[in-house]
């Protein structure tokens, strides 16, 4: 991102150099965190195989265990949104850190099904809404006008870091010290990143926001055609929330119907695990880039384009997936992981800079919490679908399939969204 892209100072009490170093802080906290929250979130795709020759249960209730997860961070989200609205990012992020690390450490003792269900489920799915894009979204639109869409895109890469960073680390984990180790680990992981930033990041400061920014999401807006939505229960009574909704809980479906048994599948095919979870964690190296470039995209191409492009390589993903059991060679696999990964969570950076740009105002942590709820929602039945599919089933082709057609229907909405922008 060029300098050019941070805010300008005001004539106000905040000077450009401040304005650009308190931009900058908010990008790199906020990135972080989201990083390191989301990589213990999606240890479990590498947990997955581990777990499944340790125990007897059926495929279905282990990837329950990430449906509840994927469920629990849309639940966790409104609630991000309301603690962010009411006290600022540092209460969020220490009850987020808190979930996370007990969350962990309680699935890591193997009592039952239920443990991993209430631990890695319930208390990590609700520690990822906590540390992630609720409190990001908020925050960068405060600092960022021009170019917001390439902001939250780099932000919002922070998820793909995560899934680079800690899917090998996972794995090294497991191979070290058992996969009852490598839940204590990241544990360790998560606290020691988390909460030094939590306690000592000038939070209050970074949720004052650029001075001409706050002044203008005060100000009303004019026109029929923009309304003013000052509270969640107005937004409820907008199409613009309930056509985001459905991008991020149909989109979720579609993608977390097949991703969450992606390393399994690679080790099916006879992948060696480290290397499988590698593939994985490439996919992840690469959603930053993604999120970023389509970021660029839509600011200067538009929204509808950019969504075109970005569903479209992953439907050319999927396709080169299911090839992979007829015509296995490296090129297909390292290829369709490429095209996955250039488009995993692309589709967010759009979707909060609408909200943003919707939604700005005093209510707004609890709207997006609102809408993100439906993308949990949307993940989780995916996760848990896609369980059920591959038992159904017999395998791993069906869950292609399914997420193809999902993926169609889900981003019709920016169809109509980009035509009321362009207004």
């Amino acid at each position: 991102m060029s300098a050019d892209s941070l805010p300008k100072g005001s004539a106000g009490s905040l000077s450009a150099r401040g304005a650009r170093w308190n931009a900058a802080g908010v990008l790199f906290f906020c990135f972080v965190i989201g990083m390191t929250g989301r990589g213990l979130f999606d240890s479990f795709v590498v947990m997955l195989r581990p777990l499944d020759l340790s125990h007897s249960w059926s495929r279905d209730e282990l990837t329950a265990i990430y449906a509840i997860a994927m469920t629990c961070w849309g639940l966790g989200a409104p609630l991000a949104g309301i603690i962010f609205d009411r006290a600022g990012a540092r209460p969020v992020y220490l009850l987020g850190i808190a979930c996370s690390a007990g969350g962990l450490m309680l699935a890591s003792t193997d009592w039952g099904l239920w443990s991993f269900y209430l631990g890695h489920g319930v208390a990590v799915g609700t520690a990822t809404a906590l540390l992630g894009t609720v409190v990001q979204a908020a925050l960068v639109s405060r600092w960022f006008d021009r170019s917001r869409s390439t902001a939250l895109g780099l932000v919002h890469s922070s998820m793909g870091i995560g899934v680079l960073l800690f899917s090998p680390i996972t794995q090294l984990l497991i191979d070290s010290f058992g996969w009852q180790g490598a839940y204590r680990g990241l544990t360790l992981i998560g606290l020691a990143v988390i909460v030094p930033i939590a306690l000592f990041a000038p939070w209050g400061r970074f949720r004052a926001g650029h001075p001409e920014i706050a002044a203008a999401a005060a100000a009303p807006r004019e026109g029929p055609r923009r309304p003013n939505y000052r509270s969640l229960r107005e937004a409820l009574g907008g199409w613009p929330f309930w056509a985001l909704s459905w991008i991020y809980g149909i989109t979720g479906m579609g993608i977390y119907v097949a991703i969450t048994q992606l390393v399994d599948y690679f080790q099916v095919l006879g992948v060696p695990a480290l290397e499988a979870a590698s593939i994985y964690g490439v996919a992840g190296a690469l959603a930053p880039v993604g999120m970023v470039a389509f970021g660029v995209i839509a600011d200067r191409l538009g929204m509808l384009r950019a969504a075109t492009l970005s569903y479209g390589l992953t439907l050319v993903s999927y396709a080169g997936f299911l090839a992979l059991p007829e015509m296995f060679s490296e090129f297909v696999l390292y290829g369709s992981a490429v095209c996955l990964g250039l488009t995993l969570g692309s589709r967010g950076p759009m979707v909060s800079s609408i909200v943003s740009r919707t939604f700005q105002g005093p209510a707004f942590g609890r709207i997006y919490g609102a809408i993100l709820a439906f993308g949990g929602a949307g993940g989780g039945l995916g996760a848990w679908l896609g369980g059920f599919i591959h038992d159904a089933a017999g395998g791993h082709a069906a869950l292609f399939y399914v997420g193809a057609v999902v993926l169609v229907a889900a981003g019709s909405p920016f169809v109509f969204l980009s035509r009321a922008a362009a207004r």
